[in-house]
């Protein structure tokens, strides 16, 4: 499962790592895929030859990952209940059990890939006001060229703009 950002640059999710630190794009019952063929693991099949199937229990650690090229801080995987602790990123999957983590850390991997998209997604609010301000500027261009082919004096319009005659004059007498 993963999330992406408001803009659809930045697809993030959990990503599983092979033990040559391969980074994971999916998984099947038998294991989670890994692009790349080293000759250590199961073939993927026809359907996937570039892949390979690497075991559930050869799984060791889990990181934040993004489409974009990010990774985020590496968690562990520890073999008891008692050795499991969110605040050292150490997750408890037991062996046999397939390789993904807890919800819990999925939530803390998924606040930290916010972390990193947060820059882009406060962009995007910068880039809806530039529009906004453009559309209004528009408009008020056209009110005041309608206002003074209606008739209305400089002074007026400048007072309705919140600027004085003069910079009223100075901004649309040319348009």
């Amino acid at each position: 499962m993963g999330w992406t950002s408001n803009d659809y640059q930045h697809e993030g999710y959990v990503a599983e790592i092979a033990p040559d630190g391969r980074l994971s794009g999916s998984s099947t019952s038998a294991g989670i895929l890994f692009h790349g063929i080293t000759g250590h693991y199961q073939p993927a099949g026809e359907s996937d030859p570039n892949e390979e199937i690497v075991p559930h229990d050869l799984i060791m650690s889990w990181r934040g990952a993004c489409t974009c090229g990010w990774q985020g801080e590496l968690w562990r995987r520890v073999f008891t209940p008692e050795e499991a602790d969110i605040a050292t990123r150490k997750e408890y999957v037991p062996l046999g059990d397939a390789a993904y983590v807890s919800m819990e850390v999925e939530d803390a991997v998924q606040e930290e890939w916010h972390v990193h998209i947060a820059p882009s997604e406060a962009i995007l609010g910068v880039e809806a006001a530039a529009k906004e301000h453009r559309q209004a500027g528009h408009r008020l261009d056209k009110t005041v060229a309608a206002a003074k082919a209606a008739g209305a004096s400089w002074t007026d319009i400048g007072r309705a703009a919140g600027i004085s005659r003069q910079a009223a004059h100075e901004r649309w007498a040319d348009k």
